[in-house]
């Protein structure tokens, strides 16, 4: 039996996550000196709601102990997994997994079991992790084979974001302050893509219908085929502006099938209120979307 692991910052359906039994590893999170155990004693919306009072929350990855005991736990009832983690190059999670590998791999080396860096998050990994489970939910396929699937698929999966509020990048000191209040004067959405695991500001453009059309463009620009595709669009509590998004999609490129979810609190808390990604096999996919 082959077990997919996601962490928190996985944006996935309640229903999929338990329809194929895919595990969550929580990182945490710190509001005003308190520590939760992120979308297991603290909710996403409850995050958001502690935004909206100008409470900027803190991130943090899991101990080493919570991994070890997931692992192990897999490990010991004989089963092979594979752990789909946050980009290591935004969090630590990827690098402490790996090394906590190590250990239980000593112990049990006769089970299967991978730490696979997802240079991504959100609906991104949700697409991937959905796609492997399936795969993996039949018991038929070898452990090689999904592995390799899974890292087929993180080299063409795309993320595209856009902000309309620059004021939570200057909070967490990712722009500055200036640069930020000049931008949200002029009404500046920054498009943000994803390369290699870093988010990096691709265009800049005035007004949010224009952002919106924008990141439509490079969907359908980037995308071979969209006609089976599952289209990921994730919001930062903000569901108007999703739908919105939807819409475009349906209107402009006849897609139909879409998961549309919140962003999750870990990535919410660095884009901030109103923010908004899609997520998509790009044209580099080829014949691996068919499983869709």
């Amino acid at each position: 039996m082959i077990k997919i692991i996601v962490d928190s910052t996985c944006d996935l359906p309640e229903e999929d996550i338990k329809k194929y039994d895919i595990s969550v590893l929580p990182l945490k999170v710190l509001l005003e000196d308190k520590e939760y155990l992120d979308k297991k004693t603290i909710t996403v919306d409850e995050v958001y709601g502690a935004m909206r009072k100008g409470i900027m929350p803190k991130t943090s990855q899991p101990s080493p102990e919570t991994i070890y005991n997931l692992f192990s736990e897999y490990a010991v009832a004989g089963w092979e997994f594979i752990y789909l983690s946050f980009s290591q190059a935004l969090s630590g999670t990827y690098q402490l997994a790996n090394s906590v590998l190590g250990e239980v791999k000593e112990k049990y080396p006769e089970v299967n079991m991978e730490v696979v860096d997802s240079k991504g998050g959100s609906t991104a990994t949700g697409l991937i992790a959905l796609q492997a489970a399936r795969m993996a939910f039949g018991g038929n396929l070898e452990f090689k084979r999904i592995s390799d699937y899974v890292k087929e698929l993180i080299n063409c999966v795309e993320h595209i974001f856009t902000i309309p509020d620059l004021s939570w990048l200057i909070k967490g000191g990712r722009i500055g302050r200036t640069q930020g209040m000049i931008g949200n004067i002029l009404n500046i959405n920054p498009i943000l893509d994803v390369k290699n695991g870093e988010m990096e500001v691709i265009h800049k453009v005035r007004g949010r219908k224009k952002a919106l059309n924008t990141v439509v463009d490079l969907l359908e620009e980037r995308a071979k085929s969209l006609t089976n595709q599952i289209i990921g669009i994730s919001h930062a509590d903000d569901p108007e502006i999703a739908e919105a998004l939807m819409e475009l999609i349906k209107s402009r490129l006849g897609c139909t099938r879409f998961i549309v979810n919140k962003i999750g609190s870990v990535l919410g808390s660095h884009l901030g209120i109103g923010g908004v990604g899609i997520f998509f096999f790009n044209e580099d996919a080829k014949d691996v979307i068919k499983n869709t």
